[in-house]
Order: structure tokens, then sequence, then C-alpha cells
């Protein structure tokens, strides 16, 4: 399915292979191991970004590389957790920039502990754009992002994070 990839780099290629194909996630039925999941199956893709920069990757592929990931997280937990709900959730970190994704276990009022005020999205078109505006960018946006975050006067709650989030029931 990502095949399209291997030709734009291979690196990139590995990277979002591995993840998605061979997933290495922690899953617990306790509520009280919530932050322990979280923490681990946190995946941090950051290869793309040369492609993003040069236009050698488009919208409607970054799409489908994040959705291979959901996809095949979804038919993994499928597998192994028949019925159980998950939680897949991305978004772009600025900071450092890199694009993340993770999926925990799906419990009523929970979320992943961001630290951050969240503006969730139904629409992972709009959190890729979103990055991709940023990445193209380049440093001076992610320098300014990281002087209000650093000032004083910054608290991580005036930080706004765009988060797709998508409840997966395998």
């Amino acid at each position: 399915m990502i095949d399209f990839l291997r030709d734009k780099s291979i690196k990139a290629f590995h990277e979002i292979s591995e993840i998605a194909e061979r997933p290495d996630l922690l899953f617990s039925n306790d509520k009280q191991q919530y932050q322990a999941e979280a923490r681990y199956n946190f995946y941090t893709i950051q290869r793309l970004n040369k492609l993003i920069r040069k236009d050698k990757l488009s919208l409607n592929e970054f799409k489908q590389l994040i959705s291979f990931i959901e996809d095949s997280w979804s038919s993994y937990l499928s597998r192994l957790y028949p019925g159980k709900p998950f939680v897949f959730y991305c978004w772009g970190d600025y900071q450092i920039p890199a694009f993340q994704v993770s999926v925990v276990s799906f419990y009523e009022g929970v979320e992943l502990p961001f630290g951050c005020v969240l503006e969730k999205v139904n629409d992972i078109s709009q959190v890729l754009s979103h990055y991709v505006d940023i990445v193209k960018a380049g440093s001076i946006e992610v320098s300014e992002a990281e002087e209000e975050m650093s000032s004083p006067e910054s608290d991580n709650n005036d930080y706004k994070l765009m988060v797709y989030s998508k409840r997966m029931i395998c």
C-alpha cells in the first residue's frame, strides 16, 4: 500500500513499515495503567519532514501513510483483542518537528496526557495539512513556537495542539 514511499525515501519507507507492520504495543485491562500504555505506545515519525519540505510527499500520500498505520494497528488489535475498544491518536509536534501516533485502551473520560489545550478534530486531513504547513514554513515558525513555550509568562495551557483521534472497536 505504501510502495510509492520506497521510491521517494527508503529510510522513511522502513520507518513507516516498522511502525505499522511490527508494532510493539502494550495494553492492560487496568485503567490505572493507562499512563504506562500512553508512554509505551507512542511513536515519533521524523523521516517524512524532508520529503514534505521538498514537496515530494503530497497531502494525499501523507494521509495514505497515516491511514496505513491506523489500519494496520486496527487489524493487529482485532486479532489479539477482539471486542476491546481502543483510541488511535495522531498529531504534529511542532517543537521537534515530528509527526506522532499512538493507540491506547479506551476508557470513558480518559485521554492522552498532553498537558496542554487540545483542539480535537474529526478529520485527519486537518491535522496533516496543518503539520505540512508548519514543516514547509521551516525553522522560523518552530523557533517562534519554542520561544513562546519557554517564555516565563507562557503556560502550557496557552499552547494549543490539534489532535485527531478515532475510537476503534476491534
